[in-house]
């Protein structure tokens, strides 16, 4: 489990590779290499996500801080 209620996650997760499940109240969706996973998954004010790993993965980790100042230069 990499993410669900009780995590307190914020940022973004990038897939290099494998697939994770990302499930939410409105259904599941798998995401592979190249695909994200973040905040947004919550912004329908859902707390009730979870994102397992379906494979072995290689993530790569971006913090809020890092994300929003790449968007802002």
């Amino acid at each position: 489990m990499l993410v669900d209620a009780e995590t307190s996650r914020s940022g973004l997760l990038l897939v290099m590779h494998g697939v994770l499940l990302v499930e939410t109240p409105e259904g599941e969706e798998e995401r592979g290499a190249g695909r994200i996973v973040g905040e947004w998954e919550k912004l329908d004010g859902s707390e009730d996500v979870r994102v397992t790993a379906k494979t072995d993965v290689r993530l790569i980790a971006v913090d809020r801080a890092a994300y929003e100042a790449a968007l802002t230069g």
